[in-house]
């Protein structure tokens, strides 16, 4: 750590103690990078601006800390202690709060603008590699912190203790929220698509104009929440405990195996009937298997490999087949709204029998319901659409 940064934190500390040499830290606008800051006590220090990028600041105390349009990409502050801390406006793409103290800290919407040279403009950002990230905020003490209109998509909050936070009008889209304490939450008008709300506490939350859509509520029981009316209709309730999953494994990699071996070892998988909804089955070798008739909501596909797999009759809604091999595969009578066919390939599958023929089997979409599904930059050519309903699709 250079002395300039050892100088700054000892005035701080000293002005922690009140002691009149002391001067409390002004971090404004300085950019940190790969610090190992363990333990450091910046509470109440000014870090308006600050870019703190692949840092270490495992149990740091930042109570009351001034973090208004900071950038942490891909700091960590495990166990670190952000009471009322302001972390408005702030970059936090692949930051890990994990068990961290963030009990009424602020992370609602800000923008910082800065003055370069008479123009005001916004502060500028700098980017990590690989960004974007999760942000991971598992069993955070999160209680009465402010999300109010607060973007948190895809956020993993799992355990978190959310009691009477205000996430009114945020976005929580796809974040994961199992087991998460959300009693007395303000959560109106949120946004839970596609949330993973498995087993979470709701007693005393207000839940009027909630958007549910594909979210699983499996375990979740809603008899104590504040709501005039709430819509489950789109709603998924599939178990994830660990002994569902490891079942649902051993099938696949049975199939993978009778696939790798033309047949000779492993079983074909057939999931027909079985709800599935949210299961991530994305770059697994599932050509052949059956899914008949399953509820697959939600569930994710991407880069999985599935020509000649049968998904007749099954529900498809919401779920993600971006980059899949398709092709063969028949879809006749799934419904398959809002799903995403993004780059997929629903070609026709060739193969050379015994005699040396040439046998093809075109992907069969007969009848489908795919209305908002998205077909950007996917293969059709000779894929069977006699009566599939179309609107609104993108092409």
């Amino acid at each position: 750590m250079e002395e300039t940064l050892r100088a700054m934190l000892l005035g701080h500390r000293r002005w922690l103690t009140g002691d009149r040499d002391g001067q409390r830290a002004d971090l404004t606008l300085k950019t940190w990078r790969n610090l190992d800051l363990r333990n450091v006590d910046l509470s109440g220090a000014k870090m308006t601006g600050i870019q703190i990028l692949s840092c270490d600041l495992t149990q740091a105390k930042l109570v009351d800390a001034d973090l208004f349009g900071a950038n942490l990409a891909h700091t960590v502050l495990v166990r670190a202690d952000c009471r009322k801390a302001d972390f408005r406006g702030a970059q936090m793409a692949g930051t890990d709060f994990t068990e961290a103290r963030l009990a009424g800290a602020d992370f609602r919407e800000g923008s910082l603008l800065v003055n370069f040279g008479g123009t005001v403009a916004p502060a500028e950002l700098r980017l990590e590699p690989n960004e974007p990230a999760r942000t991971m905020m598992k069993r955070a003490d999160l209680k009465g912190a402010k999300f109010h209109q607060a973007l948190v998509r895809h956020t993993d909050l799992s355990g978190a203790v959310m009691c009477n936070a205000d996430l009114s009008e945020a976005d929580l889209s796809g974040c994961l929220l199992k087991d998460a304490d959300l009693r007395g939450a303000n959560l109106l008008n949120c946004n839970l698509t596609g949330a993973q709300l498995n087993r979470a506490l709701v007693a005393g939350a207000q839940l009027g104009g909630v958007v549910f859509k594909d979210a699983n509520i499996f375990g979740v029981d809603f008899g104590k929440a504040v709501f005039d009316q709430i819509d489950l209709t789109d709603t998924i309730n599939v178990d994830d405990s660990k002994i569902a999953m490891e079942m649902i494994e051993a099938t696949v990699k049975d199939h993978e195996r009778w696939v790798e071996t033309s047949g000779a070892e492993g079983a074909r998988a057939d999931f027909t009937d079985r709800d599935l909804s949210g299961c991530d089955f994305s770059g697994r070798n599932l050509a052949g298997a059956v899914f008949a008739q399953a509820k697959l909501r939600a569930a994710n596909f991407a880069k999985a490999h599935l020509s000649l797999a049968n998904f007749n009759h099954a529900d498809l809604t919401g779920a993600a087949f971006t980059a899949v091999d398709l092709k063969g595969a028949d879809l006749s009578d799934a419904i398959a709204r809002r799903c995403s066919f993004r780059n997929a390939d629903l070609g026709q599958q060739s193969a050379v029998m015994p005699d040396g023929s040439v046998r093809q089997w075109p992907t069969r979409l007969n009848y489908a319901r795919l209305e908002q599904a998205d077909f950007t930059g996917a293969d059709l050519e000779g894929a069977l659409m006699e009566g599939a309903t179309i609107a609104r699709a993108m092409k």
